[in-house]
C-alpha cells in the first residue's frame, strides 16, 4: 500500500536521523517528509508506545486520559433496503452498542431516518453521516433532518465546501459535526472561528499523529466544543491507542471505536470485546496489548525489518 511503501522510503530514514521529545513532533513541520499521515501516525504510534513503556505507565496515563472504559457506537452503513438499515441497528443495539450513526446520501436519507427512528424509539442516540455527498442546494433538507432528534449530521458537504457548513450551522436547526473538513489543529481553530461547525470528529490517522490530535483535543476543550475519536478500521493495535485517546477529558462524544469482531473473525491482538456496552480502556504499559503469538506464527504473517541500528 501507499502508506507501507511510504513509511519504508520516506519516514522511517527520516526518523532514524533525528531526536525529539515524542510531544513535539508535529506531523506538518517536524519531518522533513511532506504528507503521508497515516504512514506518519502507524510510526510516531509505535514511539507513544516505546514513550510509554520506559515511564512504566499507560498510554492513556501518559496522555491525561481520565476514563477507564469507553461507550463506543457503532456505524450502520448504507444498503439496499431500509430493512437490512434496520436489521442491523437492531443487532447491533442487541449487542449493547447504544449510539447509533447511519450513512445517508441524497435520495437515502429522511425516509431511512425515519423507518431507524421508528424502530428503535426515542431513547436511542441517534446520528447521521453524509460523507460529503450534499450541495448547498440541499441545506434546506438536511435542516428538516432534525425532526428525527439527531445529534448531529457529520460532513454533510465537501471538504473544501466552507461557505455550505457555515450556511447549514447557522439555520441552526442541526448540530455539524465536521470530518474530513479537519486535517490539523489549525483547520479546527479556523473552522470553529467561522462557524462552520459546533462538533468535531478527530481521527489520528487523519490528523497524522496521537499529539497532533491531543493538541486538537485541547483546543475543542478550551473552546467549549464537542468532540469525539473516529477510527479508521485499525487493528487492535491501532484500536488500543486510539482508546487511550479518547479516553482523554475533552472527548465529550460517543467515539466511533466498536469491538474488534465488528471488523474482524480474529483481531492481531486479543480483541477488544463490548461488555455491557463499554470496553475497558488499556492500563498495562505502553499501549496496553501485544500481537498474539499464533498470528505472528501463522504462514501468512510476513515480519519485515526496515532499519536495524
Amino acid at each position: 500500500s501507499e502508506s507501507l511503501e511510504a513509511m519504508r522510503r520516506l519516514c522511517i530514514p527520516d526518523i532514524v536521523e533525528r531526536q525529539s521529545e515524542i510531544g513535539a513532533i508535529n506531523p506538518a513541520t517536524w519531518w522533513s517528509v511532506e504528507g503521508h499521515f497515516f504512514a506518519k501516525h502507524a510510526i510516531e504510534s509505535a514511539l507513544w508506545d516505546i514513550e510509554a513503556r520506559a515511564r512504566g505507565v499507560s498510554l492513556s496515563q501518559l496522555l491525561g486520559g481520565t476514563r477507564e472504559q469507553i461507550r463506543p457506537g457503532v456505524v450502520i452503513g448504507l444498503a439496499d433496503t431500509i430493512d437490512e438499515v434496520l436489521n442491523e441497528c437492531v443487532l447491533r443495539l442487541n449487542e449493547g452498542y447504544q449510539r447509533l450513526k447511519i450513512k445517508i446520501e441524497p435520495g437515502r436519507d429522511s425516509e431511512v431516518l425515519r423507518a431507524v427512528r421508528a424502530c428503535v424509539g426515542d431513547d436511542v442516540v441517534l446520528q447521521a453521516d453524509a460523507n460529503g455527498a450534499y450541495g448547498s442546494v440541499d441545506i434546506d433538507a438536511l435542516s428538516r433532518l432534525s425532526e428525527f432528534n439527531l445529534q448531529f449530521i457529520e460532513q454533510p458537504f465537501a471538504a473544501d465546501d466552507v461557505q455550505s457548513h457555515i450556511q447549514l450551522s447557522r439555520v441552526g436547526a442541526i448540530a455539524v459535526c465536521m470530518d474530513e473538513s479537519i486535517c490539523s489543529s489549525a483547520d479546527l481553530e479556523h473552522m470553529v472561528s467561522v462557524g462552520a461547525c459546533s462538533i468535531v470528529n478527530v481521527k489520528p490517522s487523519r490528523v497524522g499523529g496521537i499529539g497532533e490530535a491531543r493538541v486538537m483535543h485541547d483546543i475543542a476543550h478550551a473552546r467549549g466544543i464537542d468532540a469525539w475519536v473516529g477510527g479508521m478500521l485499525e487493528t487492535g493495535i491501532g484500536r488500543a491507542s486510539c482508546l487511550a485517546l479518547a479516553s482523554l477529558p475533552g472527548f465529550t462524544l460517543t467515539p466511533d471505536l466498536s469491538a474488534s469482531k465488528r471488523y474482524f473473525a480474529r483481531d492481531i491482538t486479543e480483541p477488544f470485546v463490548l461488555h455491557e456496552g463499554v470496553i475497558r480502556v488499556p492500563t498495562q504499559p505502553g499501549i496496553g496489548v501485544v500481537p498474539r503469538e499464533d498470528v505472528l506464527c501463522d504462514a501468512s504473517t510476513v515480519i519485515e525489518t526496515v532499519y536495524e541500528q
